[in-house]
């Protein structure tokens, strides 16, 4: 072989052009996850100011911050299934934009109201329940959708990039909004949230891409027998059913674990808002390692590793980096430890959760995609509301470090549920064809 004759390697310009089609996947997918992540920017405004009003301006006690705590996480026990049911009928990218234009429009009531003077906990409550509500549907409609701009490799690359956008967004909303509150004040530190829906809203409505049709249903089919038929195959599912329950094990720990912690940090530690907005932003960084770090950690290496293995050093991670909290004080130092904390576990969280997200979305069958991500919903955090009740009682019968401790432990849980399941043998994404013979066979 001659010098003339070697392979030439390819390179942009010897690589085919994108089609017209392509280039609107790549630009609405660009859309959808501007549009989600601006959301999320905003959200992690509220998730911030929300606390601090009924913490410092409102001086909610332990129980009231509980109580609050568990209307804003009551939501998907009520809906979840139902928004699922609605979501396989429906057009998803539409009910997503709708979602977010009567979202901004909920949470508009918290500074209006508290610029007159007539917030209270009662408002915070039921625009938490309400807001909780409408984003239940709208992300599950999201995330129903994603599928239908990126498919097989493309799907694990895009769930990873959105995971590490959403963190990078979170970490900037964060420390957003310790800006927001000093320069503004914490009610209107909530109008940023309000803007970031109308926003998301305009970037849906910009999406092109051909949605596919909802499958036909067939003669006399109703939402309770779609949502029957979306638990059997879920409840069937090899690899659905033990993510799900995982997830709902860790998800009821944390929450009794964030509850008691914002208590502690503010009047044990004695934390300002901005310190607190500051810490959270840690929480954010730490998803911006997780998410880029998780996808390549995810693809097999030899037989020992893969997607299965990651999952599981994810969620053995969290509670070993609650245990430095425990133990902390006030003053700057442990500011910086509880920094650290809080970034460790939220990137074990984010790596774990995208990729748990792309195996449930590689493995279900299109017809059941919005069920299985309703259901999943409604399983793991439907019951949260009681974990946080729960957590405000507990400090009332034992006190605050006891409670907190037995949360710390209780987070291991997700970690023993998914060692015992057949995911944590899973090296690649799976498929739903193979899935599907899975559920054959176990019926």
């Amino acid at each position: 072989m001659t010098a003339c004759d070697e392979p030439v390697p390819a390179t942009a310009a010897s690589r085919p052009a994108p089609t017209a089609a392509e280039k609107t996947v790549r630009r609405d997918l660009s859309l959808y996850n501007n549009g989600l992540a601006v959301g999320v920017l905003g959200g992690a405004v509220t998730s911030v100011a929300l606390p601090s009003l009924a913490l410092f301006t409102l001086k909610a006690t332990p129980m009231e911050m509980s109580v609050l705590y568990a209307v804003q996480r009551f939501p998907p026990a009520v809906t979840a299934l139902f928004a699922g049911a609605l979501v396989d009928r429906h057009r998803k990218l539409r009910l997503l934009r709708w979602g977010k234009v009567v979202g901004g429009l909920l949470l508009l009531v918290v500074p209006v109201t508290a610029l007159t003077g007539s917030l209270s906990l009662v408002v915070l409550c039921v625009i938490g329940f309400a807001l909780a509500a409408v984003n239940d549907i709208s992300s599950t409609a999201g995330i129903s959708y994603l599928p239908s701009l990126a498919r097989g490799k493309s799907l694990a690359a895009a769930n990873s990039r959105m995971g590490a956008l959403f963190s990078f967004t979170d970490a900037a909303g964060s420390y957003l909004a310790s800006g927001l509150i000093a320069v503004l004040g914490t009610s209107r530190a909530i109008l940023a949230d309000v803007a970031s829906y109308f926003i998301s809203a305009v970037c849906m409505a910009k999406i092109r891409t051909p949605e596919p049709h909802p499958e036909a249903r067939p003669a006399g089919s109703t939402l309770l027998r779609e949502i029957k038929e979306g638990l059997g195959y879920a409840r069937r599912h090899p690899v659905i059913r033990p993510l799900v329950l995982s997830n709902t094990a860790l998800a009821l720990a944390m929450t009794a674990w964030d509850v008691l912690f914002l208590i502690y940090v503010v009047r044990q530690l004695h934390w300002s808002p901005v310190v607190l907005a500051v810490v959270m932003g840690c929480a954010s960084v730490g998803g911006v390692a997780g998410a880029l770090a998780g996808r390549r950690l995810a693809e097999p290496q030899g037989t020992r590793w893969g997607v299965g293995p990651l999952m599981l050093c994810a969620l053995a991670l969290q509670p070993l980096v609650l245990a430095p909290v425990l133990l902390a004080g006030p003053g700057l130092l442990w500011q910086i430890v509880i920094g650290a904390c809080v970034t460790c576990r939220f990137a074990g969280a984010t790596a774990h959760g995208s990729n748990q997200r792309s195996v449930r979305q590689s493995a279900c069958d299109p017809q059941y995609q919005g069920r299985q991500q309703s259901i999943g919903t409604w399983i793991t955090f439907g019951p949260r509301f009681l974990s946080a009740l729960g957590a405000g009682a507990l400090v009332g019968a034992i006190g605050l470090k006891p409670s907190m401790t037995i949360a710390a432990i209780a987070t291991a849980s997700g970690f023993v549920v998914l060692l015992l399941s057949p995911v944590r043998r899973l090296r690649a994404m799976p498929t739903p064809a193979g899935a599907r013979r899975a559920v054959i066979d176990s019926t």
